[in-house]
């Protein structure tokens, strides 16, 4: 029985690490005059001055995602995770699906 229990509690704390995500950053060109919580690619991105911060699925950055953060925060200088950034190219991309 207590076998069991433990081996659950060990199983239980790799799943978890197992289904963590990856904190993307996106840098704004123009930071916001106040803290805010946007939706975007699915998922709550915490926003404060410059910079918003979001936990995806995802491990690598691409447009496509940038591109629905965008349309909610603006253009951004950067978009990034541990992993890579996004190239001066793709940025251009992304931006150009910006909100006005």
């Amino acid at each position: 029985m207590i076998r069991t229990v433990i081996t659950s509690v060990i199983a239980a704390g790799f799943a978890g690490t197992a289904f963590a995500g990856t904190a993307f950053t996106a840098k704004l060109e123009t930071p916001m005059p106040k803290a805010e919580k946007i939706v975007a690619a699915k998922v709550l991105w915490n926003c404060k001055a410059d910079t918003c911060v979001a936990e995806l699925s995802r491990k690598t950055v691409n447009v496509k995602t940038c591109k629905k953060v965008v349309k909610e925060v603006g253009k951004v200088a950067e978009f990034s995770n541990k992993n890579g950034a996004l190239s001066a190219a793709d940025l251009e991309t992304c931006n150009a699906a910006a909100k006005s």
